[in-house]
C-alpha cells in the first residue's frame, strides 16, 4: 500500500522548515526501507523538524480552553491514508505499514491520554515482538485474520490467540507482543492506547544498541569474534517484516536471502 505524505502545515502552526539533519534521516529511510526505525536520539538532541515551543505551549496551557484555542480545526483530524510527514507517523517494512496517531504526529492528542494506530499488513506480514512502555493496547482486526502472542512478564505463560474480523485482543502495558497475518490476503488492524505517547521498544533492535560484548553475551555468541556481532546486528528484521516460512511458501512469496 502506498502512503502519501502531507506537511504539518497548520497543525503545528508555523513549524520551522525541515532541517538538513531531518532531510538526511529521511533520505536514509527511503534508501533503506527494510529498516524503518529511526536511529537513537543522541543526548541533549532534539527531534528534527519539531516545534518544541509550540508543544511547550500546549503542555503548559492552564486548561483545555486555552489549549484548544492553540489548535485549528484541522488539528483534530488525522488521515491514516495521507498521514503527516513527521518522524514516527509511518513505519514501513517489507511486510506492511504502520501509521501512528500519537502526540508527536497529532498535537491535538496532547493532554487527552489516548492514541491510535492502523497496521496495513501484507500477506505473511509480521509486526515483530515489541512493547509499549506507557500504554495498554487494544488491537481490533478489521480485515482478514490475525495471530497474536504476548508475554506480560517473566513467570507468566505465553498467551496466543487467532482473531477473525472484528475480534479484539488486549496487550497489557509493557507486555512483549506481536501480530501476524497468516494468510495470503492483506490484513488490517486498529490499535488504540491509553496514553498519547505509548512508546515503542523493539527488543531485537534495542539489544544491538548495547556494546558488542554484552549483546554477544546475551545471545550466547560470546565465543564468536567480535566482528561477527555486526553480521547478526544486520540480520535484525524490520518492525513490519514478512515471516513464518510455511506462510511464505503457501502464498508464493520469495523468502529473503
Amino acid at each position: 500500500m502506498h502512503i502519501s505524505s502531507l506537511t504539518l502545515g497548520s497543525i503545528l502552526l508555523g513549524c520551522c522548515a525541515a532541517s538538513p539533519v531531518q532531510q538526511v534521516l529521511e533520505q536514509e529511510t527511503r534508501a533503506n526501507p527494510g529498516f524503518p526505525l529511526p536511529p537513537a536520539l543522541p543526548f541533549n538532541a532534539t527531534l528534527p523538524g519539531v516545534d518544541y515551543e509550540f508543544f511547550a505551549r500546549l503542555k503548559t496551557a492552564p486548561n483545555y480552553v486555552a489549549r484548544a484555542a492553540l489548535l485549528p480545526d484541522e488539528a483534530f483530524k488525522f488521515d491514516f491514508i495521507n498521514p503527516p510527514n513527521v518522524s514516527g507517523a509511518v513505519l514501513q517494512g517489507k511486510g506492511g505499514t504502520l501509521v501512528n496517531a500519537i502526540s508527536s504526529t497529532m498535537p491535538a492528542l496532547v493532554g487527552n491520554g489516548a492514541a491510535a494506530a492502523i497496521g496495513f499488513t501484507k500477506p505473511c506480514g509480521f509486526n515483530t515482538p515489541h512493547t509499549h512502555n506507557r500504554a495498554t493496547e487494544l488491537a481490533i482486526v478489521v480485515k482478514g485474520r490475525m495471530i497474536t502472542e504476548f508475554v506480560s512478564e517473566t513467570g507468566v505463560r505465553k498467551t496466543r490467540n487467532e482473531h477473525q474480523q472484528y475480534s479484539m485482543t488486549v496487550f497489557p502495558q509493557g507486555a512483549l507482543h506481536l501480530e501476524f497475518n497468516p494468510d495470503c490476503e492483506d490484513m488490517v488492524f486498529i490499535a488504540t492506547f491509553n496514553d498519547e505517547d505509548p512508546g515503542l521498544n523493539t527488543p531485537a533492535e534495542s539489544l544491538f544498541q548495547l556494546d558488542d560484548d554484552f549483546a554477544a553475551l546475551a545471545l550466547g555468541l560470546e565465543f564468536l569474534p567480535g566482528a561477527d556481532v555486526d553480521k547478526y546486528r544486520n540480520l535484525v528484521p524490520a518492525t513490519i517484516a514478512q515471516g513464518v516460512e510455511s506462510c511464505l511458501k503457501r502464498c508464493g512469496i520469495e523468502k529473503n536471502v
